[in-house]
C-alpha cells in the first residue's frame, strides 16, 4: 500500500502554515505559508486556508514525482482558539478576526473532496511531539508552549487528554498571584500574565517608561507590546539589565507553574516549546531550576523537563496526525 499522507494546517494569529505530511515518518514533503490577516468575513479566511493547502499540494507534486493525491487521507487543521471538534467549527479565536462560529471543515472538505478534522493548535502540537518529537516513547507528559501566551496539552496513557468538557491543559490560566494582573481570559493573576513573552515585553516597557536604558528600546513595539524572542536573546547576550530582569522574573513564575504541574499531575515528562524557549536557552534553564527547587522532593528529582523538538512545524505535523488518531 505504501505510505499515506495528510495535509496539516497550523492556523495562528499571524500566519497559516500548511504542509503535506507523511503519516508514517512525520516527514514534511512540502510546505506553504500565508499571512492570516484580520478579515471581516470568515469566508475570506477559509479561502486563504484553502489557497495555502493548494500551494502545499502543488509543491508536493513538484518535489516528489511519486506523490499522488490518491495517497492523501485527509486534511487536519489546528486553530488557535476554541473549537467544536465534532462539527469542525472554530467557535472563537481572540487573535483571529471574523472567526466566531466559523465552519472550517465543511467548506474545505467540499473543495478538496477529503475528510477534514479540526483541533486546537496546542493540542495538535502536543500530538506532533507525542508521535515524532520529544514525547516519543513516553505515555504520560505535559507539553507547554510559551509565546504570546502559554498553552499546554496533556498526554495520558499515550492519548491526548481533554478533560470532562474539552478544556483540560489550560496551564497558562493557573492562578499564580491572587488578585494579580488582569489576563485576556478575564481573570487575574494567571501564569501567562507573568511568564509569557508578552509578560517579558511589559516588564521591559515598564523599565523604559521609568527611565531605564535598554538595548530593547528600539526593538519593542510600545503600542502593541510586541517583543520578538530574537531581540530578547540579543539583549541577554550583552547582559542588558532590563532584559536580564524581565527574563529572570518570567522564568521564576514559569518555574512556579511547572512545580504546580509536577505536584498535581505527576507527569513523567514536561516538554517546553515555543519561540522563547528555542531562542533563549537561559530562560529554560532558570525555569527548570525554579521548578525543581519548589516541587515535592521525589517528583522533583524524577520528572524529566526537556525541550520540544519539532519547532515551527509541530502544529503542522500534529494537525496532519488528526487523520491518524
Amino acid at each position: 500500500m505504501g505510505d499515506k499522507f495528510a495535509v496539516g494546517v497550523d492556523l495562528g494569529g499571524t500566519k497559516i502554515l500548511a504542509g503535506v505530511v507523511n503519516l508514517t515518518t512525520g516527514q514534511i514533503l512540502s510546505a506553504a505559508k500565508k499571512k492570516t490577516r484580520v478579515v471581516e468575513e470568515g469566508s475570506e479566511l477559509v479561502k486563504r486556508i484553502a489557497a495555502c493547502i493548494g500551494d502545499a499540494l502543488q509543491d508536493a507534486a513538484a518535489v516528489d514525482a511519486k506523490f499522488e493525491s490518491k495517497k492523501l487521507v485527509g486534511i487536519g487543521v489546528g486553530a488557535a482558539g476554541m473549537v467544536d471538534r465534532e462539527n469542525g467549527i472554530l467557535l472563537a479565536a481572540a487573535n483571529i478576526g471574523g472567526t466566531n462560529d466559523l465552519a472550517i471543515a465543511e467548506p474545505l472538505s467540499a473543495q478538496y473532496g477529503l475528510p477534514v478534522k479540526l483541533g486546537n493548535d496546542v493540542e495538535v502540537a502536543t500530538l506532533g511531539e507525542l508521535y515524532f518529537g520529544a514525547g516519543r516513547e513516553c505515555d504520560n507528559f505535559v507539553c507547554m508552549f510559551i509565546g504570546t501566551g502559554i498553552g499546554s496539552g496533556i498526554v495520558n496513557n499515550g492519548k491526548i487528554y481533554r478533560g470532562g468538557y474539552g478544556t483540560a491543559g489550560e496551564v497558562g490560566h493557573m492562578i499564580v498571584v491572587p488578585d494579580g494582573l488582569p489576563c485576556g481570559c478575564g481573570g487575574y493573576g494567571c501564569l501567562e500574565t507573568y511568564a509569557s513573552r508578552t509578560a517579558i515585553a511589559k516588564t521591559v516597557l515598564y523599565d523604559i517608561q521609568h527611565g531605564m536604558d535598554t538595548v530593547l528600546a528600539d526593538k519593542i513595539d510600545a503600542n502593541k507590546g510586541i517583543l520578538r524572542s530574537k531581540a530578547i536573546a540579543q539583549g541577554l547576550e550583552i547582559n542588558d539589565h532590563s532584559t536580564v530582569r524581565a527574563i529572570t522574573q518570567a522564568a521564576q513564575y514559569l518555574g512556579i507553574g511547572l512545580a504546580s504541574v509536577i505536584n498535581f499531575y505527576n507527569p513523567k515528562r514536561i516538554i517546553l516549546g515555543g519561540g522563547l524557549v528555542e531562542a533563549v536557552p537561559h530562560f529554560f534553564d532558570l525555569a527548570e531550576l525554579e521548578a525543581r527547587r519548589r516541587a515535592l522532593r521525589i517528583p522533583s528529582r524524577k520528572t524529566e523537563i526537556v525541550r520540544a523538538e519539532l519547532g515551527d512545524y509541530a502544529g503542522t505535523i500534529g494537525a496532519a496526525l488528526l487523520l491518524r488518531s
